[in-house]
């Protein structure tokens, strides 16, 4: 009985330590029998839970929910280095079978608090992602970089660096000293060099391989003021000298575009096209534009615009300004003589024809411009010709089978409205397209009644010359003028004006010879009414006029050519007395 007494105490001895040993490592352990009834918990195990005693007995489900320690019990292998989670703690398992005897009678699982280990391991891979995110960011810059330690070892070389300087991708210069760039003559001088000599930033030009480099040096400092990097940083000029180039050269072109328009506006001016309205304006400047250019433009306007000054003064400002010009009516001449003057004939195409054949205007504008003036006029059959001289590029004359090549400048006006036309199957669609690609509208003279004082001097000047007579207009007339739609347009007004001066039987142009739709009845203006009184009447309606067109007195002072104060100030007047 002695015997077994101590037997007994040297074993409860043993559990003891044992549970000692178990309670005083770091890792919680937790038993369980072949039915998962939890036989056994540490203190960690415990603190892990925050349980106590009770929970021998229990399933271990019930402690653990996700708990995988009866799988072992069935598949009697081991599991090793599980992660998990219980409570707000990330832990990482052991699951063990407890094999006595070759038989399953149970399982142990250990776990251990890997939570300040997890949050190190995310932090490490934040780390991770942004040395990632810097590397690529330094290889991807169109910068070349070098990077260097406080006594000039290199520590990074991105692939821009290497380009710009011929060195090959397999030379490795990481941990040697920069100076080794210039021993290998990739380099005359150093930016770091000079950055590690006086501690500030530095710059250099170098000139490499043809190329212009610019070098920049920055020194990087710890809290203690001492250098510990060096960041060198090197630029192609080269593309930015070119661009320098280009913009000086394309400088000089807007200089040349501004000359050509003075001139073309002095052209315009000597043919008769005089315009001050803002409207005309950006036709002169939008013509002088597309000359530049060799396509196509369709200009439309009404008839007596001066549809065919603005092709003169494309044709003017292009390349093909040397070249023939070539215009033709397409609604002067019958369907079976336009045919024949657009594309020539050949000899005996039809009764009358010249035994020599003739070619047509396409081939006599080679290497010029073409205007066809009222192109809605051509019928469908020609328009379809037309259609493929612009496609291709050839023409057949009438009675001919060899197709000859043309190059011209195709230029084509109209008064009618082709879109409408094209809707209602007059006029093709696709000949409209390929005429259209680039549209001029000049608006009629009644848009822009600004032009129509300059115009009417201009008239009578050239009428006075060519008659050699001395005439003048009143202001009364001259409102006259102002107030009437001229529906022929500039046509109508120049027709007006020669007529008038003819028939004025004196100086002053006989205003009664005016048979304008808008005219009050005036007579010569000395007996007619005070010049100081018309003058400011014929002022009073043009600014009044101006201002309801722009609703702005900026823009009426800009479209009548006067200070914007001078027109608030009379606006206020003309307020007043109408009051």
């Amino acid at each position: 009985m002695s015997s077994e007494s101590t037997e007994c105490k040297n074993l409860r001895t043993l559990i003891n330590e044992l549970r000692a040993v178990l309670d005083s490592i770091h890792t919680g352990i937790i038993a369980v029998d072949i039915n998962g009834k939890i036989t056994f918990i540490n203190e960690n195990g415990k603190k892990f839970m925050g349980c106590g005693e009770e929970v021998i007995g229990r399933d271990v489900n019930e402690l653990i929910p996700l708990s995988k320690i009866k799988d072992v019990l069935h598949s009697a292998k081991p599991q090793y280095g599980v992660k998990m989670q219980i409570g707000d703690k990330t832990v990482l398992t052991n699951r063990t079978p407890i094999i006595i005897n070759g038989q399953i009678t149970g399982a142990v699982g250990s776990f251990t608090d890997i939570t300040d280990l997890e949050l190190v391991s995310h932090q490490l891979h934040s780390v991770q992602e942004l040395y990632s995110e810097l590397s690529a960011l330094i290889d991807s810059s169109a910068d070349g970089l070098v990077i260097t330690d406080g006594k000039g070892f290199i520590i990074r070389m991105n692939k821009a660096y290497r380009l710009m300087l011929g060195i090959p991708l397999e030379e490795n210069f990481t941990e040697q000293p920069v100076t080794e760039l210039v021993t290998k003559g990739y380099l005359s001088e150093l930016v770091t060099s000079k950055v590690l000599q006086t501690l500030n930033s530095a710059t250099m030009i170098q000139e490499i391989n043809g190329r212009e480099i610019l070098f920049t040096g920055t020194p990087v400092f710890n809290t203690n003021g001492k250098i510990v990097r060096v960041i060198a940083n090197i630029r192609d000029l080269t593309e930015l000298n070119s661009l320098r180039r280009n913009l000086h050269k394309f400088s000089q072109e807007m200089d040349s575009y501004r000359s050509e328009l003075s001139r073309l506006k002095i052209k315009a001016l000597e043919d008769g096209f005089i315009f001050n309205s803002p409207e005309i304006r950006k036709v002169v400047e939008l013509s002088i534009r597309v000359a530049r250019v060799d396509t196509n433009v369709l200009i439309t306007g009404e008839s007596g615009v001066g549809k065919e000054i603005i092709t003169r003064m494309i044709r003017e400002s292009s390349k093909r300004s040397t070249g023939p010009f070539i215009k033709i009516n397409c609604g002067a001449l019958s369907p079976s003589l336009i045919e024949s003057e657009l594309f020539g004939y050949e000899e005996g195409a039809f009764t009358g024809a010249s035994k020599k054949g003739k070619p047509g205007i396409f081939e006599l504008a080679l290497n010029g411009t073409l205007f066809l003036d009222e192109v809605g006029e051509l019928p469908l059959d020609l328009q379809v010709k037309l259609l493929r001289v612009i496609q291709e590029k050839e023409i057949t004359r009438l009675g001919g089978t060899q197709s000859i090549p043309v190059d011209v400048r195709l230029i084509t006006a109209t008064n009618r409205n082709l879109e409408q036309m094209v809707k209602e199957g007059t006029f093709r669609q696709d000949l409209f397209y390929r005429l259209n690609v680039v549209n001029i509208y000049v608006p009629p003279l009644r848009e822009r009644v600004t032009d129509i004082p300059m115009l009417v001097e201009y008239f009578i000047r050239k009428f006075s010359k060519k008659y050699n007579l001395n005439r003048k207009i009143s202001p009364c007339l001259m409102q006259a003028f102002t107030e009437h739609d001229w529906p022929g347009n500039i046509r109508e007004l120049e027709n007006t004006i020669e007529r008038m001066v003819i028939l004025s039987s004196d100086e002053w142009i006989d205003s009664s010879l005016f048979n304008g739709s808008k005219e009050r009845a005036v007579s010569n203006p000395p007996p007619l009414c005070h010049l100081k009184d018309a003058l400011a009447e014929t002022e009073r309606k043009m600014i009044l006029q101006a201002y309801h067109l722009t609703k702005s007195t900026r823009k009426a002072a800009s479209m009548l050519g006067i200070n914007q104060s001078t027109v608030v100030r009379k606006l206020k007047f003309y307020e007043k007395e109408s009051r």
